[in-house]
């Protein structure tokens, strides 16, 4: 055996074996669902990634020599570097939003003087007894592949396998990302295929007036997912993290024997930030390999990529996403045990990039044709968004690819549905809706409550329970999480302050002394308009001003926070709410009564201190890949 040999082998075993545990750290623990040869395939790679790192360790053992001790020198160097490597990506990343970072975190010379001491103990190391030696690995390897205080996932399965309380069917939960509601069969629409939702709304209760209570993918999961309104939970903006007192559907759901998975398709919807509480399953791994994202090789990487491509691997396809929510129904529907199920499609959110057919299926012609003029009319296009429409001059090829990631989403959706038993009860509701030019929006959502950004589909299906049946009372997205457990005979907890809509869908006699319907749905977000003129008068230094919305069965009202703007839509005479009627309101002879009930119920909405957490800034890290799907600043 060559000298360079000896001198790396046992750095390469160092090496292998923290892989090896860093791969069991993620089978222990991570909240996955993964099967066949996944654990097999994570293990090597695990392993791969750490020898690779521990080949400089060998390298640096062997230059003194090849003697006995160095090369048991060698395996702790092989254990060194890639302890360092982990070191360093807690050490040079950002902490999570808003917490404080840790003493000296970021400082490289203090890097420095860790990575000098470290190396002094795996030198020193060397020199002790052989059975010191072997406890110490021990150890360490331990550490690596400990478990955390809150225990493992098998615990957490197994307290998710208490016995049911009673006879309870499974949930399913599709959240469709950036989905206006205008673009449904069912909901009047004869030209995109969506013939899945179509269905399900049919045999079930189809919503007219159902609006999201914040036209962004995080807060409006969190309002559906927690059953309370950003005015409550103080969440505004994507990669803030919901607060820990919030009680969960999913936790509730849990405690009373469901299982619970969930499977994400974008960043914005990252565990970390309270959205996979309560879900035994909560998979927002993105990686080529199932698991591999936790690995110190891809976390390395991706540090490394977030400063020079922040958007790389921000979201999956739906059918991935499905993919891996069809694997986990199979394996639940061969027991007992209830189920809650929540998959969430992001493939309407730009940029529009439906895979075939469904990138044809509306358009047919040359997009890039001089002959087209109707892509002049668009400005302000969000700087992510450029690139796709590079060199394009027909809007309607936009628009077309718009509809395709609507048609490929609703086939995931059909998919999903053939999938479950046919007593299962089906929510299927958008997050919030896309301007496609209106009000003079284009390509993008976040920043107004316009109708088409925040008027969302909704349909519920529980067969044997709820009858066929068109709903026009309005349904604010927090109504979501009260609405499931009033469905399951479940009380929701005061902190929910969402009404549920179970006793417009179930029998008279099951809701007795439920509260009257909702006669308006709220939503709240951030004025980025004000806010940006605000900020370069030097008058603000993050997020302050917000706008607040009422939607009725057939109306919109709008208030502006800083100027106290406000505008109002008849939605009967103009569906999408392109025209501004207050005038037309006020010059009725009961208007300007009701203007001034409107407008101090909209007001009333910025009384709330909890968005306060919303208005600091959040992390260069977070920001840079927020910015990344769209998400600009404020």
């Amino acid at each position: 055996m060559s000298s360079k040999l000896r001198s790396l082998l046992p750095a390469l075993f160092g090496g292998m074996l923290w892989g090896l545990c860093d791969a069991s750290r993620i089978l222990l623990h991570e909240r996955l669902f993964l099967t066949g040869s996944d654990p097999l395939w994570l293990l090597g790679a695990g392993a791969a990634g750490a020898m690779a790192l521990a080949l400089p360790g060998g390298v640096l053992a062997g230059l003194s020599g090849l003697r006995p001790a160095l090369r048991v020198r060698a395996l702790w160097a092989g254990l060194l570097v890639p302890t360092l490597g982990a070191i360093a990506v807690r050490w040079f990343s950002d902490p999570p939003p808003f917490q404080a970072p840790f003493f000296l975190q970021g400082n490289p010379l203090a890097f420095g003087g860790i990575a000098l001491g470290l190396l002094g103990a795996a030198w020193g190391v060397g020199r002790l007894p052989g059975a010191a030696q072997a406890a110490l690995l021990v150890a360490a390897l331990g550490l690596r592949a400990g478990l955390p205080s809150g225990g493992t996932a098998a615990e957490a399965q197994a307290q998710g396998q208490a016995a049911p309380q009673g006879d309870r069917p499974d949930v399913l939960l599709v959240t469709l990302d950036t989905t206006r509601y205008d673009r449904f069969g069912a909901n009047g629409n004869a030209r995109v295929d969506t013939r899945h939702f179509d269905a399900l709304a049919a045999a079930g209760a189809r919503f007219t007036a159902a609006a999201a209570v914040a036209p962004v993918t995080g807060p409006s999961h969190a309002s559906m997912l927690s059953g309370a309104g950003p005015w409550d939970h103080g969440v505004l903006l994507n990669g803030v993290p919901l607060p820990a007192d919030r009680p969960m559907l999913a936790e509730l759901l849990k405690e009373r024997g469901y299982a619970t998975a969930a499977f994400v398709s974008a960043y914005v919807l990252d565990g970390e930030l309270g959205f996979s509480r309560g879900f035994d399953v909560y998979d927002d791994d993105f990686g080529w390999l199932r698991g591999s994202d936790g690995l110190l090789m891809a976390r390395l990487l991706a540090m490394s990529a977030r400063h020079s491509a922040p958007d790389t691997v921000l979201e999956r396809r739906g059918g991935d996403t499905a993919d891996l929510a069809l694997g986990w129904l199979r394996a639940h529907q061969r027991t007992d045990q209830p189920w809650f199920a929540w998959v969430h499609l992001f493939d309407a959110h730009g940029p529009y990039d439906p895979p075939p057919p469904y990138d044809t299926r509306y358009y047919q012609g040359d997009p890039y044709d001089p002959a087209h003029t109707s892509m002049q009319q668009v400005s302000d296009v969000a700087p992510y968004l450029k690139q796709s429409l590079k060199g394009v001059t027909d809007l309607d090829y936009v628009l077309a690819r718009y509809d395709g990631e609507i048609s490929y989403a609703d086939s995931q959706l059909g998919r999903l549905l053939e999938a479950i038993p046919a007593d299962t009860v089906v929510i299927v509701i958008g997050d919030h809706g896309e301007s496609l030019g209106e009000h003079g929006v284009w390509f993008n959502h976040g920043d107004d409550l316009y109708e088409t950004s925040v008027h969302v589909p909704l349909a519920v299906r529980w067969a044997g329970h709820i009858a066929p049946a068109t709903v026009q009372t309005p349904f604010e997205g927090s109504d979501l999480a009260p609405t499931v457990l009033g469905l399951l005979g479940i009380a929701a907890p005061p902190a929910m302050t969402g009404q549920s809509a179970a006793p417009l869908l179930l029998p008279a006699d099951l809701t007795t002394g439920a509260p009257p319907p909702r006669a308006m749905a709220a939503a709240m977000c951030f004025d980025r308009v004000a806010n940006l003129e605000e900020r370069k008068a030097g008058r603000i230094t993050a997020p302050r001003w917000r706008m607040s919305s009422l939607r009725g069965p057939g109306s919109r009202y709008l208030l502006r926070e800083l100027t106290g703007d406000a505008s109002y839509f008849d939605l009967n005479a103009d569906p999408t709410g392109l025209t501004d009627a207050r005038a037309d309101l006020l010059a009725t002879p009961d208007g300007a009564a009701l203007d001034g009930i409107l407008n101090a119920q909209a007001a009333a909405l910025f009384g709330s201190t909890a968005t306060g957490r919303s208005a600091a800034e959040t992390t260069d890290e977070v920001r840079q890949r927020l910015e990344a799907l769209g998400y600009l600043d404020q």
